[in-house]
């Protein structure tokens, strides 16, 4: 329905082409010059060639102003994405001829508005320099304080500020649709500069603009910093001269003479990526969009950024022409500009606390649940500091130092005691099986990704400990009788060698502070297997005094996956 009603409007223009009449009649010549380029432009604007139909429109309301060729214009530039400009146009029809228009031209238009105002956005510059020159992608945009707010399309967009004796401010800006994007531009006075005189051959009072801004009207002198600068004047209708590059040295005046000329074509190149150089016929123009006068004729566009292959176009100009090049630059794989930097290297400091998860400890105990026999899973906990230092590749290495404890019960166990010189007494026994001890060692580790981390690391070293079995049981005796033992303890020395694959994710809170999540795997080795004391004496009820077997109390490996969170330091 909106594209419809735009078909609608454009013919309703088309229609009432005729020029509203003004308080000073203008010559009849003038009148019959706007109203022959109203018809070229509606004859493009039929076939879809809207620069062509821009240029047609806003020539026509140069030589006399109507509604009907201010609104088409209006129509041209939101058709090329120039909403921004586009808005102007349509809040400006409706203040010079909201009165006199068609009723329902002007309430299209003031549909355009509600529309484009929802499009558009607004830059709002903050600290500059009093009467500083505003530029907006290549366009003027008056001085500072701007009196009307700085409307844009949503996008990227190249913000310049200008004025003698500072040096020029530059930046790029993003923003969305409706948004309000806020740049505090301080400008800092020349330090190192030279000084610039422009005039014209003809002594003719053209604008100059200095690098896009516009510093003033010929003759004009200014100080300007070190280094080159591209200049172009600018006077009314299509009178003005190319961009042209010129050095301006330390401490010395370079005089500038030119010759102003017709004009008579416009072009506007948009580049992507937004921040890419522009020279036109090898002129360094500035970067991002830049719209300019040119003679007709051949010109050769170029544009370049970091990363990308720079791009050469031929562009060719008729009379009367307004053309929009568009120059998308490839991006060149090979470019260091795409190398991810390197991180500063940095020591670590990392605490974690996890729960220790154990299947089996193995050995003549849980290994031998057979049955009937309950095993429990092995329950514990974990508490690890990593002291290291990280390069700048992510590549980590350091020590390691913490405390493994974890616990498992075995119930209903067959077992049996020994009495001395008799046949043993058969039984069922409950064991509480016990593994702690200090962990020290090293590690070696990677860290990808900034915000949210990913590391990976694997720590070998030592657990240097005890093992601990409490046993209670019922057995028979050789009498038939039934007898209880325990609680009996057996505690031994126990060390293992550890490896530990670990990984994590974590989240960085500020530059220095991480919080994070993982999961590790503790592989114990035994170095000598403990086992349960045999010359440990023990009443074996009406058989006298006996012992249990010499029972390996863990396996010869012990397994314990430890998930749990933790936090990093950094400096």
């Amino acid at each position: 329905m909106r594209r419809a009603g735009r078909v609608v409007f454009a013919a309703a223009i088309a229609l009432l082409a005729a020029p509203t009449a003004a308080a000073d009649p203008p010559e009849p010549t003038a009148e019959a010059s706007a109203e022959a380029h109203f018809v070229q432009g509606r004859a493009a604007f039929r076939k879809g060639q809207w620069g062509a139909a821009l240029a047609e429109f806003l020539a026509s309301r140069q030589v006399y102003s109507t509604w009907s060729a201010t609104s088409n214009a209006a129509v041209c530039l939101e058709k090329l994405q120039r909403d921004d400009e586009a808005l102007e146009l349509f809040e400006g029809l409706l203040r010079a001829f909201g009165d006199t228009m068609p009723a329902a031209s002007k309430e299209q238009a003031q549909h355009e508005v509600v529309e484009l105002r929802a499009r558009t956005s607004v830059v709002d510059i903050d600290g500059a320099e009093i009467g500083a020159t505003v530029a907006m992608d290549g366009r003027t945009r008056g001085e500072y304080p701007p009196v009307h707010p700085l409307r844009v399309s949503g996008g990227t967009h190249t913000v310049r500020l200008f004025k003698e004796g500072f040096e020029p401010f530059e930046i790029r800006v993003d923003v969305a649709g409706g948004q309000v994007a806020r740049v505090v531009a301080k400008l800092r006075p020349l330090v190192a500069s030279g000084r610039l005189r422009v005039t014209e051959e003809r002594s003719a009072g053209l604008e100059v603009l200095v690098d896009g801004n516009l510093a003033g009207v010929t003759p004009w002198e200014g100080r300007l910093p070190v280094g080159d600068h591209m200049v172009v004047l600018r006077g009314a209708g299509d009178l003005g001269t190319p961009p042209l590059s010129v050095a301006i040295e330390r401490d010395r005046t370079t005089p500038l003479t030119l010759a102003a000329e017709v004009l008579d074509a416009t072009v506007r190149v948009v580049p992507t990526p937004a921040n890419a150089s522009v020279a036109i016929d090898r002129v360094t123009v500035g970067r991002g969009i830049w719209e300019g006068r040119l003679r007709a004729g051949e010109h050769v566009v170029e544009s370049a950024a970091d990363g990308f292959t720079a791009a050469i176009q031929r562009v060719g100009l008729a009379r009367g022409a307004r053309e929009v090049v568009r120059v998308t630059l490839e991006r060149d794989p090979r470019s260091p500009f795409w190398r991810k930097p390197e991180r500063k290297p940095r020591f670590v400091v990392e605490t974690s606390a996890s729960v220790a998860l154990v299947p089996t400890f193995g050995g003549d105990v849980a290994g031998a649940c057979l049955g009937a026999c309950r095993l429990g899973l092995g329950v514990g906990g974990a508490a690890m500091l990593h002291v290291g230092y990280e390069l700048g590749t992510g590549l980590g290495f350091g020590v390691t130092v913490g405390y493994l404890a974890a616990s498992q019960s075995v119930d209903e166990r067959s077992a049996a005691v020994k009495p001395k010189g008799l046949p043993p007494d058969p039984g069922l026994a409950a064991d509480r099986l016990t593994i702690r001890g200090a962990v020290p060692g090293a590690w070696i580790g990677y860290t990808a990704g900034e915000r949210v981390t990913l590391r990976l690391r694997v720590g070998a070293g030592a657990l240097l400990g005890v093992v601990r079995d409490g046993r209670v049981g019922r057995f028979t005796s050789s009498k038939e009788s039934t007898f209880d033992l325990g609680p009996v303890v057996e505690a031994r020395r126990a060390g293992f060698f550890h490896v530990t694959p670990e990984a994590r994710v974590g989240l960085r809170l500020g530059s220095h502070i991480e919080v994070s999540a993982g999961i590790a795997t503790v592989v114990l080795v035994g170095v000598q297997r403990p086992r349960w004391d045999t010359t440990h004496d023990l009443h074996a009820g009406r058989d006298g005094f006996g012992s249990f077997g010499a029972d390996a109390l863990v396996g010869s490996v012990v397994v314990a996956v430890t998930p749990g969170l933790g936090t990093r330091y950094d400096f």
